[in-house]
């Protein structure tokens, strides 16, 4: 009983490590009510739960002069979600365009772990 209850317990812990691994990055820009929205549930996802620290997340202006490309790529589709793999550059990341929910954002991420 001890062992299985061990076994129980590290297989959780190594698959919430696997989490920091994790990188989301948000595509937005300003005057965008999308992306406001974007913006709270990605908060709420990466603050609270059992994602709390786990998740590396940053914000990309795509207005910004530096971010051209992303403006090219992105200028019609925002707000866009690139969720990867920071640890595995080969593996291909997932996209979540326009409306996010929460829910939506967490099944995405744990079913990309």
């Amino acid at each position: 009983m001890l062992s299985r209850s061990f076994n129980r317990s590290f297989h959780l812990s190594s698959r919430v490590l696997n989490y920091s691994n994790v990188k989301l990055t948000l595509f937005s820009k300003k005057d965008c009510g999308l992306c406001v929205t974007a913006k709270v549930v990605l908060d709420k996802v990466v603050k609270d739960g059992e994602f709390d620290g786990k998740i590396k997340y940053t914000q990309v202006d795509i207005e910004d002069p530096k971010n051209k490309e992303w403006w090219d790529k992105y200028c019609f589709d925002i707000p866009v979600l690139h969720i990867e793999d920071a640890s595995n550059k080969d593996k291909p990341l997932e996209k979540i365009f326009h409306r996010m929910k929460k829910e939506n954002v967490v099944e995405k991420i744990k079913g990309f772990k």
